[in-house]
């Protein structure tokens, strides 16, 4: 939860001033066409992100979150991700995002979890340093259709 939370602030800090309302477990902002989009805590997946046009919702991002730390585990939580990732592309997911924290090579992780479009590190896309941090923004600046700084 505490990883869920932290990648949840992270969000809200990347759209800046396309901020709309935050409340504890939603964001809601507006993107460069004008429409409203809503990011939301969830049980499965973690994190949804959605488009709302005038009636309709259209599911852009289901990011799983895998916070815990011990390496030896991974592979079981990425395959719990796997199974709400599946559920998620049902849903009319295309983008299906995986965050860990623990530092592994994710190609082999591809193996748990192959509808996983995306693995990205938590503590890589907070360090500004890091390749990763650019990467995600960027990613999640064209899902959204906002530009970013």
């Amino acid at each position: 939860q505490d990883a869920t939370k932290d990648v949840f602030d992270y969000l809200k800090e990347i759209v800046g001033d396309y901020l709309v309302e935050a409340t504890p477990s939603m964001i809601i902002i507006r993107n460069n066409s004008g429409r409203r989009i809503v990011m939301q805590f969830s049980n499965d997946p973690d994190i949804r992100i959605d488009e709302h046009f005038e009636k309709d919702i259209l599911p852009l991002v289901a990011i799983e979150i895998k916070g815990g730390e011990d390496v030896s585990n991974i592979h079981n939580r990425v395959g719990e991700a796997e199974k709400s990732h599946q559920k998620a592309r049902r849903q009319g997911y295309e983008k299906l995002w995986t965050i860990i924290r623990v530092d592994i090579d994710y190609d082999a992780l591809k193996k748990e979890s192959p509808t996983t479009t995306k693995f990205f590190n938590i503590d890589k896309i907070q360090d500004v340093t890091n390749p990763e941090h650019n990467l995600f923004k960027n990613q999640l600046a064209s899902a959204l259709s906002i530009n970013i700084k």
